[in-house]
């Protein structure tokens, strides 16, 4: 080859090099600038609400974008969906609720996306309360819809299948969702909160309750049973293991539980004291009409309760009686406790 002609094609590679060198630098500066573009915050008025985001299962990056663009959390939707790509991060975006500003940047946005930082609520649940008044605290506070968690908490097959953690002979859930304190997810369903509440008995039982049980004849859904009727009717800490000393006796015995809170269970009419003829009431529940402990729990116990159950007072009391202070007269006898009622007015 001439050397005139090596000249010159080496020339031409040279000048082709540096313009793809060029090029590819004028295109990472571009793609630079349009990345830091891209994560700038839709917003710097620091006065902007900050907006509850919903991110429902099956959205895409795209559907996402979107979203965020018509909320007014991003300014360009394609851009955002640029940033999700270039981030690896299109298929990790995880369903929830999400607190989001207008004055956060992008990759604040998609990191709390990625890591499914949701929103929580904080949620106590008390000792004593039934199904019924559970999914009404969790549904006024907009987690759950309240028909749907009453039916599947009524079901324990409809939220673990044949996967119940528990040994469960009735159908109801009730008893076994655990009071507690709960930090719920907005966007959490329904079948998802019944079962956490519900691992956490389980945990509870499985650090404090496993060693007494084994010693104990009860079966944990006897003392689950006995420990919600004991937790419905006491309103001092020291009276339960009286008062669950009192209902084991009377099992000792034969002797019906004659105890009001589970024929408040059964009835239809809101109000907390029990007539006479509310003990007509024809149910498995009503310990008035039927010796034994009812199917199942009427509520959900407390540990103190359940442990009480577990170790009751040494005590022989066959009977007690409301003294209008929240706590109670025992009497081991029935004319003690007649006496008593008439001490007391009844």
């Amino acid at each position: 080859m001439p050397n005139n002609l090596r000249v010159t094609t080496e020339r031409t590679v040279f000048l082709v090099v540096r313009f793809l060198l060029l090029l590819g630098m004028l295109t990472t500066i571009s793609l630079a600038g349009v990345v830091m573009y891209a994560i700038q915050p839709a917003s710097s008025d620091p006065a902007e609400l900050t907006q509850l985001i919903a991110v429902t299962s099956g959205m895409t990056g795209r559907d996402i974008a979107l979203l965020l663009e018509e909320r007014g959390i991003v300014d360009d939707a394609l851009l955002f969906r640029l940033l999700v790509r270039l981030t690896g991060t299109e298929h990790h975006l995880q369903a929830g609720h999400y607190l989001l500003n207008p004055n956060m940047d992008s990759m604040e946005i998609i990191e709390q996306l990625r890591t499914g930082k949701t929103v929580t609520e904080r949620v106590v649940i008390p000792e004593g309360f039934e199904l019924k008044q559970i999914a009404k605290l969790l549904a006024d506070k907009g987690l759950v819809d309240y028909d749907r968690f009453l039916a599947l908490a009524s079901s324990a097959e409809a939220v673990f299948g044949e996967a119940l953690p528990i040994d469960l002979p009735i159908d109801t859930l009730e008893g076994y969702l655990f009071p507690d304190t709960y930090y719920f997810s907005f966007g959490q369903s329904e079948a998802d909160i019944i079962g956490q509440m519900v691992y956490r008995f389980v945990e509870v039982i499985d650090e404090h309750v496993s060693d007494a049980l084994k010693q104990s004849d009860l079966t944990l859904h006897e003392v689950v049973t006995l420990a919600s009727i004991v937790e419905r009717e006491i309103m001092v800490d020291w009276e339960r293991p009286l008062v669950a000393s009192v209902y084991l006796n009377r099992l000792a015995i034969n002797m019906p539980l004659q105890a009001d809170p589970t024929v408040r269970y059964v009835m239809t009419e809101d109000r907390s004291r029990v007539l006479y003829r509310d003990l007509e009431i024809d149910s498995p529940y009503n310990t008035y009409r039927n010796r034994g402990l009812p199917p199942g729990p009427i509520a959900s116990p407390g540990l103190a309760s359940i442990l009480a159950v577990l170790n009751p007072a040494d005590e022989d009391y066959l009977y007690f009686v409301s003294k209008r202070d929240g706590t109670h007269q025992f009497s081991r006898t029935f004319n003690e406790h007649v006496r008593a009622r008439r001490a007391l007015g009844y």
